[in-house]
């Protein structure tokens, strides 16, 4: 480029993060045919740099290094610089992230890649200053180096670049297996779980935390089956709901934990985690009956609704970690900020509540966390217990108003095929577990967006902005959307949805079964080539793809039963268990679609009219517990047993709503009341949890308080005569 460098070629695309870097000095072109030919035909090295427009660090190489003119200049004259929105390319960011582990040992984001010509990784790291800091050589001396290894020893390098794509290509080998049944490799995976697991604060390892929701959804089915590891759960999840992680005053959970308490985030909010989690809280709250897991659901769904829906039902990718060029400011507080919102007594209780210090905990900012329970205040600050309620409410809702006036972080308004299908499950979920058909009604106009402007020719498209479609899509959207439509049957028995996953079934299966080795590669036939197929079938950021598709097949399959979709789970399960023998706790995700496929499905057939009170009632039933191997039908009509073979022959008897249960390969006489229905149902795991004793004690007190307090004013006015009959006329 040459002048004055007013924008390059990202100024056409329509990612937020792409357009981030529109006017930088650097000559960007986006992934394509356009870069590539350039890079071969000029014979020059490729500078691929990977981020996202949530990502803290990518934001601060984006401002050091790219807006930087001179290191632009040795970028432009040396290399042909490709900028990629990993969001929108999970194919490209998981190749040259596995090539960046096998050359370092470690990724992250900003991924920054050099290529020769022909697309070969050979040199790679992530965040680089733009001089040597923080133990790191400087991006200007990185880019020396990497331009002169490639104008260097050329078998050098190629035998460099071979050899770290060879590394890459046997992850995609099905390793021989021994025939470790199922039940062994997930009690196997739960062992190393429970050696790796913080009995202080709860999750994995003794550092940074993530919120590993795959890990937790394994344990779950475990515990269901066994009654063990309920202790690991309750803890973990307890802390990140109760810990900075979780927005205190927004809902939401943001990106991970900087420290082992779940204290101090980083405070990217992204749509994925928060589907995926508000899904395991649910079934947690299923599995337990604790008011908390209920409570951060529906506060996950408030924050997704309030902050994060699209004017056409559909939800956006994320929202920053940065405001006013800081991180976290949106979220944090200085303590003289809460004290002049809220008063000094009330700031002092609700400090105490929320573990408010003077010198904060991130540049003299506080991250708002439960630090004391409520019955421990208010007998420390000498308050009953309604009244200490009432203060923190109050003070959250003062508080919450005054952060809505503050400048708001970003919010990358990108849809996402992939992380939608996961918040559509998991709405789906929160109607049937809460009775709420406000979510039904959101998760189903998010899904016919999805069907109607990503779907289209029998091929599924990835990303959606600003009116267009863009980007074929990759295997996690066509699992994540398949998972969801089943989910959006079971929960509104609507069986369109379920016509509409057969068809995306089908198509999966043809776009990405590796017909060789098994397994399906993350990317499609009719899609772009790479230099190398992956599968991924361990679980990283987001669960294994694999995974969720063997999960969706397996219901799919037994929903219509279409034993095709079975055999194909199965068949999954062939193609990687080799692997998971050998490291089970890396493939939860796989795990967990084991044991489904391993344990007979709990099956329930409803016959008769959905709006009758009795109807209601046995729904109601069949969703009160965490059975995990639920598998709902409908009798909509005569028709519905050719869709859906379960229904097959069952009528309502005497024209009444009837339900038929199978459960443990036994079926059952059809009963038409919850109770008959509850007596039927096997029992779920016994609960033993201590930790929310004080929780219901705490409950009980403040019942008896405000009944106390109640009685006396009642007492009051009667004597005031506020409560005295009128004299009979």
């Amino acid at each position: 480029m040459s002048g004055s460098y007013t924008s390059n070629r990202l100024k056409n695309e329509i990612s937020p993060y792409l357009l981030q870097h529109a006017d930088n000095p650097v000559d960007w072109f986006p992934w394509g045919p356009e870069a590539l030919k350039k890079a071969e035909d000029e014979n020059k090295p490729i500078f691929l740099s990977i981020g996202y427009s949530a990502c803290h660090w990518c934001h601060v190489m984006a401002h050091e290094s790219f807006e930087n003119k001179e290191i632009a200049k040795i970028m432009n004259e040396k290399f042909v610089n490709i900028k990629v929105d990993r969001e929108e390319r999970p194919d490209v960011d998981a190749l040259y992230m596995k090539a960046l582990v096998e050359l370092t040992g470690h990724g992250g984001w900003p991924l920054s890649m050099f290529l020769t010509p022909d697309q070969k990784p050979y040199l790679g790291g992530t965040y680089y200053p733009p001089f040597a800091k923080y133990s790191r050589p400087g991006f200007a001396q990185v880019l020396q180096q990497a331009h002169d290894l490639f104008t260097g020893d050329k078998d050098q390098l190629e035998e460099r670049s071979q050899n770290i794509l060879q590394k890459i290509s046997l992850e995609n080998r099905a390793d021989k297996a021994q025939g470790v049944p199922a039940d062994k490799l997930i009690r196997g995976a739960v062992e190393i779980l429970s050696r790796r697991f913080d009995e202080d604060f709860g999750g994995f390892g003794s550092g940074m935390k993530f919120p590993e929701p795959m890990h937790y959804s394994l344990l779950l089915r475990h515990w269901a089956v066994t009654g063990d590891s309920l202790n690991i759960l309750d803890k973990s999840l307890t802390g990140m709901a109760e810990g900075g992680l979780f927005d205190q005053l927004g809902g939401g959970f943001h990106r991970y934990s900087t420290d082992c308490k779940w204290r101090v985030p980083h405070f990217e909010k992204m749509l994925y985690d928060n589907g995926l989690l508000a899904k395991l809280f649910l079934d947690m709250f299923q599995a337990t009956k604790q008011d908390i897991y209920k409570t951060t659901a529906e506060d996950t769904f408030s924050w997704l609704l309030r902050e994060m829906l699209s004017d056409e039902g559909a939800f956006f990718a994320s929202q920053d970690a940065d405001s006013e060029g800081k991180e976290g400011t949106y979220y944090t507080w200085e303590l003289k900020e809460v004290m002049n919102l809220l008063g000094p007594k009330h700031a002092k209780v609700f400090s105490r509540a929320y573990g408010l210090v003077p010198r904060g905990h991130v540049d003299g900012r506080n991250v708002l966390h439960i630090s004391e329970r409520v019955e421990k205040l208010a007998e420390a600050e000498s308050i009953p217990i309604f009244e200490a309620d009432h203060i923190l409410k109050k003070g959250r809702e003062t508080l919450f108003q005054a952060r809505e006036k503050r400048c708001k972080p970003d919010r990358d308004e990108k849809i996402i095929t992939a992380w939608n299908g996961l918040m559509i499950t998991a709405l789906a979920q929160g109607s049937s577990v809460l009775g709420d058909s406000s979510y039904l009604d959101s998760a189903s106009r998010c899904a016919e967006f999805i069907w109607s402007k990503q779907w289209g020719s029998g091929k599924l498209l990835r990303v959606y902005k600003d009116g267009q479609s863009k980007i074929n899509g990759c295997l996690d959207d066509y699992a994540y959307f398949l998972e969801a439509l089943v989910a959006l049957y079971e929960a509104g028995l609507d069986s369109k949805w379920i016509a509409r996953a057969k068809e995306l079934a089908k198509t999966l299966i043809d776009e990405f079964w590796d017909d060789k080795e098994g397994g399906f590669f993350l990317s499609g036939r009719s899609g772009e080539s790479l230099i190398s197929q992956l599968k991924n079938p361990a679980d990283e950021a987001l669960p294994s793809a694999n995974a969720v598709a063997a999960l969706a097949l397996l219901k799919l399959g037994r929903l219509t039963g279409e034993e095709s979709f079975i055999r194909k789970t199965e068949e999954i399960f062939n193609a990687f268990r080799g692997m998971m023998e050998k490291s089970p706790a890396g493939f939860t995700g796989l795990l967990s679609a084991m044991s489904a496929s391993n344990l007979a499905p709990v099956e329930a057939v409803l016959v008769g009219p959905k709006d009758h009170a009795s109807f209601k009632e046995m729904w109601k039933v069949l969703h009160t517990d965490f059975r995990p191997n639920k598998v709902v039908v409908w009798k909509e009509n005569e028709s519905t047993g050719t869709l859906l073979l379960l229904a097959e022959g069952k009528t309502a008897e005497n024209g009444e709503p009837t339900v038929y249960l199978c459960q443990n390969t036994t079926c059952h006489a059809p009963v038409q009341t919850g109770t008959a229905l509850n007596k039927l149902l096997e029992r779920p795991q016994e609960i033993r949890l201590n930790i929310f004793d004080e929780e219901k004690k705490n409950a009980k007190i403040l019942e008896q308080e405000q009944a106390n307090f109640m009685g006396v004013m009642g007492n009051i006015f009667q004597q005031v005569g506020i409560n005295k009959k009128p004299p009979s006329s």
